[in-house]
Formats: structure tokens, sequence, C-alpha cells
């Protein structure tokens, strides 16, 4: 769904996991000598990122997990399955909240939202785009 507006050009509708692609794509080209994409860059990603910042919040892991991740990782490391299923059974309420708060940023991933970004016309795209990156950013090109 596509309509235009005043601020920024046009209003999008995606997913949150949409947005989030293009936004890494936006991340990744931002090196790209091309002042108009770059412009239209900046103020596509300020938008993105201000609209995904709650969800990275509620993808943050919890300063407990975090531990028990360092932990799990020596074990994973020394190859050692039984220590690290142990480790697991032990803090089971801590992985069971993890994973149900990875389930609610996915769930979250999958709704739709509509944010106001600018468009790029296909004369400004920069050539080292690899087709990944350009179905990103497909709903943005004009």
């Amino acid at each position: 769904m596509i309509n235009v507006t005043e601020k920024y050009g046009v209003n999008i509708t995606a997913t949150n996991r949409e947005f989030l692609n293009m936004y890494q794509v936006f991340q990744e080209t931002r090196d790209v000598k091309n002042v108009k994409y770059a412009t239209i860059l900046v103020i596509n990603c300020r938008v993105i990122k201000q609209h995904l910042d709650e969800l990275e919040a509620l993808a943050m892991p919890t300063p407990e997990f975090i531990e028990l991740a360092k932990e799990a990782q020596k074990f994973i490391q020394a190859e050692d399955e039984a220590s690290l299923k142990k480790l697991e059974e032990e803090h089971a309420e801590l992985v069971e909240a993890r994973k149900n708060q990875m389930a609610d940023v996915n769930r979250r991933l999958d709704e739709e939202a509509t944010l106001e970004l600018k468009m790029l016309n296909e004369k400004i795209l920069p050539s080292e785009l690899s087709a990944d990156q350009l179905e990103a950013i497909a709903k943005l090109i004009n």
C-alpha cells in the first residue's frame, strides 16, 4: 500500500521484519559514494530505526541470561554436551523465559506497520547492490 504524503514522500506498509531488512541494507551500503542515495538512506534509516527501537529493546536478553549464555558457550566450545544439558536443566525457567521473549519478538516482527519514507529513484541506486539487497528495498524503488 503506497500513499503519497508531503513530509517524506510515501507511506510504506510492510512487516517489521521487512523494515528491519531495509534498515540492514541501508547500513550495509552506507559507504556508497552517491549523495542522493546517501541523503535518502540517512532519512529512511532515522525513521526506521526510531520505529524499531522498541523491538530492539524487547529483544535484549536479561543480564542473568547473558551470564548463562557465557557459561553455556564454555561447554559448547569444549563440546561438553552433558554439562550443557545439565546447565539448561538447572536454569530451565530462565531458558524458557528467553524462548518466550524471542517468540514475542518474532511475532512482532511479522506484524505490519506503516512508515513515512522517501522513495529511491531507480537511477540513483548504487550499481553494487546485490539481488538480495534490491529485494529488501524493492518497496522503496520507483
